[in-house]
């Protein structure tokens, strides 16, 4: 299933959608899913935890549909970028956690692990004593405030939710990033490395926000290729 980003209040562009869907479909042969999540109005409506139910129902989703798709169901994988990295770690890293959502049908109560977990400039932590705050805070959290905010602001930061059935995680960003720190990839390749879990992390020095496949950017266009070898050395691919 592939997350795009947009900062919580939009969804990016298709270099983060459809050209990344088809390349997993074409050159992977990856039966490739695009999650379009609820996203934050100028309001506050569907702020969290609203695009955090979406993520989780999607995976539970495929994973009930997945005889009628020919998904092996082992085989359930998340990949997202920016924001969209930022919830497909989150209901990676905490499976079986509705977010106060109440299960309302059969979907609802279906094994929601993933297998593997990637990610492409991710947002990881929404602590801003530890990241530059990005869009992305803002609005998810929009209206949280005080008291009520700061327990969130840890809670969703991803690379503190790595628990022991966190899946193996790939990893790309770049470290010239105007517009989310790679802190944020620094901070979860670290705490990666202190949990044990499986990852293949790749910083390289250069990567513009929002490229996708990063087609003609020098060095951060082989993560296709890495993101492959990486998913048959692990034996998802067949």
């Amino acid at each position: 299933m592939l997350i795009p980003g947009g900062g919580y209040d939009h969804l990016s562009n298709e270099r983060e959608q459809a050209t990344v869907a088809a390349y997993f479909a074409e050159h992977l042969k990856i039966t490739t899913f695009l999650l379009s999540y609820r996203l934050v109005q100028p309001d506050g409506t569907y702020r969290y935890p609203v695009p955090l139910w979406d993520g989780r129902r999607a995976v539970r989703l495929v994973r009930a549909l997945s005889s009628r798709y020919g998904v092996d169901p082992n085989r359930i994988g998340v990949f997202g970028f920016s924001a969209g990295g930022h919830l497909a770690a989150l209901i990676a890293f905490r499976p079986k956690d509705d977010f106060g959502f109440a299960p309302g049908d059969v979907i609802d109560a279906a094994d929601d692990r993933v297998a593997v977990l990637g990610l492409g400039y991710p947002v990881v932590s929404l602590d801003p004593t530890v990241v530059p705050p990005s869009g992305s805070v803002r609005h998810l959290l929009a209206g949280y405030r005080g008291a009520e905010r700061a327990p969130l602001e840890q809670q969703l930061s991803a690379q503190t939710q790595i628990g022991p059935d966190a899946p193996p995680v790939f990893l790309f960003d770049g470290l010239d990033d105007q517009r989310v720190s790679a802190k944020n990839s620094l901070l979860l390749a670290q705490a990666l490395r202190d949990a044990g879990v499986p990852n293949d992390i790749h910083l390289f020095d250069h990567g513009p926000h929002g490229v996708g496949l990063a087609t003609g950017v020098t060095g951060e266009e082989a993560w296709p290729r890495l993101f492959q070898d990486w998913l048959l050395q692990r034996g998802f691919l067949p």
